[in-house]
């Protein structure tokens, strides 16, 4: 498979509504924003099939119908997936990656999703435990640095919600996918500019999450901004991503994970072109 172009826009379409389940307008002008460059893109490629996917945010709201009919204006048709075909979706982009025994987290803004395999089935389960979610509801300023009751007040909420929704009888390997991981793979090697190939596979271990956490709290918005493979438009949420991070491989009992960039986009690709 080819990549001709490949983007990424993070437009936080997410944007408050863990509080009030609405989308905002603001929000779904910056994601109309991001589709019409897209647009221009697809019609330089002449691409015949076009598939334009929502998850979380779109999910827990009450007015989706906000964005669906924005974007009708560019000849888009919006599908909103169910956290189980968005578990799916992510197993089978990074599954060509994958040993037999694993565990695949996506920690996204909203929910983060856990799929494993069985001997006869796939195993799926989405929390609403995101990075966008966790800030809003504990980090009073994001532009400060992260208090340490905040942290902890994070901690404890992912860990009372996997102690009563992710029921694991046996032991995994873990591997990470979604913008959350990869960012901080990305601070890890201390990238200029996102490279994948550098990003696919790298293992990650618990200590050096402790590191990057302390490192990420103890500097205020601007600073954190100014960080070597951290995308501005991340570094208000990413604390939260990773204490997210943090508590669950605590919570499994794991030292370690492995990054993939293969995640929903790239399962939605093999899908369509029916790449096993």
């Amino acid at each position: 498979m080819d990549v001709l172009s490949r983007k990424l826009e993070i437009t936080r379409l997410g944007e408050g509504v863990d509080q009030n389940r609405f989308l905002k307008e603001e929000a779904v002008n910056r994601v109309y924003k991001a589709l019409e460059k897209y647009k221009k893109t697809i019609d330089k490629f002449q691409v015949d099939k076009i598939r334009v996917v929502g998850t979380s945010a779109l999910r827990d709201v009450e007015n989706p119908h906000l964005l669906t009919d924005k974007i009708k204006k560019l000849d888009l048709v919006l599908e909103i997936i169910s956290g189980e075909k968005e578990a799916e979706l992510n197993y089978l982009g990074a599954v060509s990656n994958l040993d037999e025994d694993f565990l695949l987290i996506d920690i996204g803004g909203g929910s983060t999703e856990f799929i494993w395999p069985t001997t006869s089935d796939i195993n799926f389960k989405s929390l609403d435990i995101g990075c966008v979610r966790m800030t809003e509801k504990f980090i009073s300023d994001p532009k400060k640095k992260i208090r340490s009751l905040e942290q902890k007040e994070i901690q404890s909420y992912v860990e009372n919600l996997l102690k009563q929704k992710l029921d694991l009888n046996k032991k995994f390997k873990v591997k990470g996918v979604g913008g959350t991981i990869t960012t901080v793979a990305a601070v890890k090697l201390a990238l200029e500019e996102y490279d994948s190939s550098k990003i696919e596979n790298l293992r990650l271990e618990y200590f050096e999450l402790e590191n990057i956490l302390n490192r990420f709290a103890d500097l205020d918005l601007k600073t954190r901004k100014k960080i070597k493979g951290l995308q501005p438009k991340r570094a208000d949420v990413i604390t939260a991503g990773l204490i997210i991070l943090k508590t669950i491989l605590n919570y499994l009992n794991v030292q370690e994970l492995y990054v993939s960039d293969h995640d929903l986009l790239y399962g939605l690709l093999k899908k369509e072109l029916l790449i096993k």
